[in-house]
């Protein structure tokens, strides 16, 4: 399965905490493996939240810069290159929970530009690359003009549209981008309680179902660990909180955000896998059919 975290205004709507602590969440909660990864270069990075601000090696070579060949940089340049065998992968994941939850890394050592040139040249054998690796690819995508970033949405199974309860943001989104509400669920952000845009309003506003809108309250403890590598120990640490804990309401609302999530995600899959075989059959009945009158193949096809 395939789901990817996005917004049209990452810059308000933090996409990377919300990624970081439902992917924990998942692997603690329920039985499955998940893998992530960011396609995009930059300074909010899945690499703070659960590793720290650690320094990404480099070698120069050249007069250039180069990756080291441990991140996503790296394997990217190998799928365009031509080696996109299914043991290429492992050589470049970080293991955060052993075997349930891990992480392909990122750096910033070429341009944002080439590096989603090559990016969006090898998504299809990526995506297959980590299907084979976990039972879940979490994918963090980049807001605008990326071609990569459009791919993912079209190929993922489900999308976590992250908004907040600003009116331009809302507005924007769903006067652009109502494509993507069909496979969407929505968390809505630093929530505050006690506003007029309130999680029904927003659901009444925009003829959304209330069912698939998840506040997600500013939690300032969550915010510090993101940026020091503590999101996989908060999360654990805080999971099962009573009620009288400061980060109980935070924590319920991951907890519900990620069964939300994973459940629309498997009905989404399951879905595929029905129309799949609907046009597998039909496709058999059509050979079959091939020498029939127009009439007959008409009624083998129904």
């Amino acid at each position: 399965m395939v789901i990817a975290f996005w917004s049209n205004a990452n810059e308000k709507c933090p996409v990377t905490a919300n990624m970081a602590a439902i992917s924990v969440a998942s692997v603690i909660r329920y039985p499955y493996s998940v893998v992530m990864m960011e396609n995009y270069l930059g300074r909010s990075s899945l690499r703070a939240a659960f590793y720290g601000r650690e320094t990404i090696r480099f070698m120069n070579e050249a007069g250039s810069n180069y990756y080291d060949g441990n991140g996503m940089e790296g394997l990217v340049r190998r799928i365009y290159r031509g080696d996109a065998t299914k043991h290429v992968l492992t050589s470049y994941i970080k293991q955060i929970i052993p075997d349930r939850l891990s992480y392909i890394p990122k750096g910033r050592v070429i341009h944002n530009e080439i590096f989603d040139y090559e990016f969006e040249y090898g998504i299809e054998h990526l995506l297959k690359m980590m299907e084979g690796y976990a039972d879940i690819s979490f994918i963090g995508t980049a807001s605008h003009h990326s071609l990569s970033t459009k791919t993912i949405l079209q190929k993922a199974d489900l999308i976590v549209v992250n908004l907040c309860q600003n009116q331009s943001i809302l507005d924007e989104f769903f006067l652009n981008y109502s494509s993507l509400i069909s496979k969407s669920v929505f968390l809505i952000s630093s929530y505050e309680y006690h506003t007029k845009l309130s999680l029904k309003k927003i659901s009444h506003m925009y003829d959304i179902p209330l069912e698939n809108l998840v506040a997600i309250p500013e939690n300032e403890l969550f915010q510090v660990a993101c940026m020091n590598g503590g999101v996989k120990d908060f999360i654990d640490y805080y999971n099962g909180c009573s009620r009288e804990s400061p980060n109980f309401l935070f924590m319920h609302a991951i907890r519900k955000a990620t069964y939300l999530i994973l459940k629309k995600a498997v009905e989404a899959e399951r879905n595929k896998g029905l129309e799949e075989e609907m046009l597998h059959m039909l496709q058999e009945e059509g050979k079959e059919g091939a020498g029939f009158p127009p009439e007959r193949m008409y009624c083998a096809s129904i």
